[in-house]
């Protein structure tokens, strides 16, 4: 049986934002389990949001795989470029609009994965209805798996820049500080801990081990 490109890729489309949804959170419902941290998201950082882009992705990047036989030579990598393309977007439209309006806005990132899921989505379908990119796949399978390592390891050690640091808000005190509960506590502990990415990473995956 011949499947539509186009009904392919606007059913993946959809089954990927929807999985995106639940995928937030998927951390929490799992009582914060350290496994799950390397596949979903562990707090409110851009770079822990970027896994909602990617994993769903390739969830039906696998998919596609099987359902467009005639087209799997090319397709591992033109959905490799595609999720590189809506993570870039992801980014770029954050900071700008953050940048520019100096909020956050929970109705703004909502618009923006969807955006960003509708740019990667659009371009995989045009790539693959022209055949574009016939370049060996090895190279995008390494990818697509170094790309898992740097998501689990960053979980885990996040740098220190604002990329892997969730948002900031004012406290009842006026001091600023870095929040995942969005109040400036632990969301194992309850208590306030060191606003930095590294200390944020560990009190999710670690259970706090630094602060006992």
């Amino acid at each position: 049986m011949k499947y539509s490109l186009k009904a392919t890729e606007l059913i993946s489309f959809f089954l990927a934002c929807a999985l995106g949804i639940i995928f937030h959170f998927i951390y929490q419902w799992s009582d914060e389990n350290p496994v799950t941290g390397m596949f979903f998201p562990v707090n409110e950082s851009t770079w822990e949001h970027l896994k909602l882009i990617f994993f769903p992705i390739l969830i039906t990047s696998v998919i596609e795989y099987f359902i467009l036989k005639e087209s799997s030579e090319n397709l591992i990598c033109i959905k490799f470029l595609s999720v590189l393309l809506g993570m870039v977007a992801t980014v770029v439209l954050f900071y700008t609009y953050t940048g520019v309006y100096g909020k956050n806005s929970d109705v703004m990132n909502i618009l923006i994965y969807l955006f960003s899921m509708g740019v990667a989505f659009g371009f995989s379908y045009r790539s693959l209805r022209r055949h574009s990119f016939s370049h060996s796949s090895s190279v995008c399978y390494l990818g697509f798996a170094l790309l898992t390592l740097l998501f689990a390891l960053f979980t885990l050690f996040p740098p220190r820049i604002g990329l892997f640091t969730p948002p900031f808000q004012i406290s009842a005190n006026k001091s600023s500080i870095y929040t995942c509960n969005h109040d400036g506590t632990c969301r194992t502990c309850a208590t306030k801990i060191s606003p930095t990415p590294e200390a944020w990473g560990r009190c999710n995956i670690i259970k706090h081990m630094l602060h006992q």
